[in-house]
């Protein structure tokens, strides 16, 4: 992945979240990227802890422990490399897959 771009910042895709989440510390964006992308993760994981109170949804993801924006934002980049073909997905999408996927809730 190249270095972050401005018009990452919008987030159309999840190739854009990839970009801001997995930025280089030579990275001229370096601390934006890094910000925004750790406030995205913070921002689904409470819109979800939300839904998920209200009894609106059934939990998407059941870990045991309270789950940083460091590993959460680490467990997404981990699944979309193993997942490539969700770059064209909405970042939203492909957080909560990852999630799942890291953190399974039992039947």
């Amino acid at each position: 992945m190249g270095a972050a771009q401005v018009a990452n910042f919008n987030l159309g895709r999840t190739l854009d979240l990839v970009a801001l989440c997995s930025a280089h510390s030579d990275d001229p964006l370096y601390a934006e990227a890094l910000q925004f992308c750790y406030g995205y993760m913070a921002g689904v994981a409470q819109f979800h802890r939300a839904l998920v109170r209200a009894d609106d949804i059934k939990p998407v993801a059941c870990p045991p422990y309270e789950v940083t924006r460091d590993a959460l934002a680490r467990a997404f980049l981990d699944w979309v490399h193993a997942h490539p073909d969700a770059m064209d997905r909405m970042p939203a999408e492909s957080v909560q897959r990852a999630a799942a996927a890291a953190w399974p809730c039992g039947s």
